[in-house]
This record gives C-alpha cells, sequence and structure tokens, in this order.
C-alpha cells in the first residue's frame, strides 16, 4: 500500500479461562470470523491465559493443527490476527505473540524481550526486536511490559514499523502506568497504537483492562473500562509523515545520546 491509508483495528478485552486452549481458541476464531477488521488483537498470553507453571501442558508449537484452524479463519475473512500463547522452544518457553497475516501467512513468532516480576523464572527471554508485515503494513508488537520501555517502541519504528500494537495482561495498581505508555509511545513516535489488556482474575492477579487505539498524536480513539468484556473498533491512519514540528525521528540527535 501507498502511505497514509487506513485500517480497521480491533482490540479484544476478554478473560481466558485458564489452561483452556480449545476455549479460547474457539473465542479467537469467533473474533476473527466476526469483527470485520483488517487486523484483530488479543491479549497477553490469552490463548493459555496467564500462567506460568506446567507450561509444557498449555505450549502450542506453530504446526499444531489449531493453529492451522485460525490460520484459516483469517484467510477466510480476510483479517490479521495478533494474540498471545506459549511457545515450546529448546531449553523452555517463550512469552509469545502469534501472528498470522490476513491471507493466513503464519509469520514468524514474537517473542517477549522483557519479561516482568515472576515471568523471568518461567520464559526464556527474546532477543529480537524486529517489525512483523500484516496486511501489506509493518507493525511493531509489544508485549506486555515492553510497552513500558520507550526503547523497544522507538527500536521498532526506527526499523520501519509505522503502527504499533501492544498486548497485555496488565494488573492492578498499574492501570496507570499503561494508560500513559500508551498514549506517550504513540505520541513520541507519531505513529497509532492498538493496545489489548485482559480482564479478570487468575494466578493471584485482578487484571485493569482498559483496552484502547490511541492516534498518532496521543489521542484516543475508543477505549474500554477496567472491567468490561467487549471490543473497541477505531480506523487508523498510517504511514503518514509528521508536520516539521512534531518530526520527531526526522529531528533526533542520536549522536548525543546514551548508546
Amino acid at each position: 500500500m501507498t502511505p497514509p491509508y487506513t485500517l480497521r483495528l480491533t482490540v479484544v478485552q476478554d478473560a481466558p479461562r485458564p489452561r483452556d486452549l480449545d476455549h479460547n481458541l474457539a473465542r479467537v476464531r469467533d473474533g476473527v470470523t466476526t469483527g470485520g477488521a483488517d487486523v484483530i488483537v488479543f491479549p497477553e498470553l490469552f490463548l493459555s491465559g496467564y500462567q506460568t507453571t506446567g507450561l509444557g501442558e498449555i505450549a502450542l508449537p506453530l504446526d499444531d493443527p489449531r493453529i492451522a484452524e485460525l490460520a484459516d479463519a483469517c484467510r477466510s475473512a480476510g483479517t490479521a490476527l495478533l494474540t498471545g500463547y506459549v511457545e515450546p522452544a529448546s531449553g523452555g518457553y517463550f512469552d509469545t505473540y502469534l501472528a498470522i497475516d490476513r491471507d493466513g501467512t503464519v509469520r514468524k513468532p514474537i517473542r517477549k524481550t522483557h519479561l516482568f516480576g515472576s515471568e523471568r523464572e518461567a520464559f526464556l527471554s527474546g532477543d529480537a526486536l524486529e517489525p512483523v508485515t500484516l496486511c501489506d503494513t509493518a507493525v511493531g508488537v509489544l508485549n506486555c511490559f515492553e510497552l513500558e520501555f520507550p526503547e523497544v517502541a522507538r527500536t521498532l519504528v526506527l526499523r520501519g514499523a509505522v503502527l504499533l500494537v501492544a498486548g497485555s495482561a496488565n494488573m492492578h495498581p498499574y492501570e496507570r502506568d499503561h494508560r500513559i505508555a500508551a498514549s506517550s509511545r504513540a505520541m513520541e513516535n507519531r505513529v497509532p497504537l492498538a493496545y489489548a489488556n485482559r480482564v479478570g482474575s487468575e494466578s493471584g492477579h485482578h487484571f485493569c483492562g482498559s483496552s484502547r487505539i490511541v492516534d498518532r498524536d496521543g489521542s484516543v480513539l475508543t477505549a474500554l473500562d477496567d472491567v468490561e468484556i467487549d471490543g473497541a473498533t477505531a480506523d487508523v491512519e498510517v504511514g503518514a509523515r509528521g508536520e516539521d514540528a512534531t518530526d520527531m525521528l526526522g529531528q533526533r540527535r542520536p549522536e548525543l545520546y546514551e548508546s
């Protein structure tokens, strides 16, 4: 596509059933097939629930036939999907985002690089920050805690991302942190951002929702509260260039910054 152009984004705010892969997969398939979005985003670890033990029982390899079923749903609906899951790997497991394009192509898994709290004991850390192509668009994916690091979003944008997507299992008392971070990451990079957080309680945490879609100037286009189960949809313009006064990337002076 030639920028600027419009994409319809949907963020899903829901509470997955802990360790019930089939139920959660069905929820995702339903969202893909009925949502009518270009890109639909589910929260972190949505396919498994927010679990940090017994990961071998809930991990999904990319060749699992249930992932092929999701790819078929994306192809039929013409909708790209991002959803969190547990990825098995040699020596452990990753907290990963599954990325499937609207033609059913399963992209390379996006592994969480910055782990929060006890996640560091359960998961391996990803070691790459690269945009993923969905709907002919370079998308930078932020997994929960990564949203709080300006360096992660900026690196993805410098590497070509024109849209940021953040999926989360953010819990109380950190609701304010992510509300501020979502607008900040969008505004400081001058790109729109979609944020999908979960609700409900699991593994001793009470999750705080507040999913939203933010425009490139940091303004909130649509948002959910901290408890409702719903989806929020908005059309965003991607690939637009900033005016001289707000061309944040063009006015950087990296020679002055700490490496």
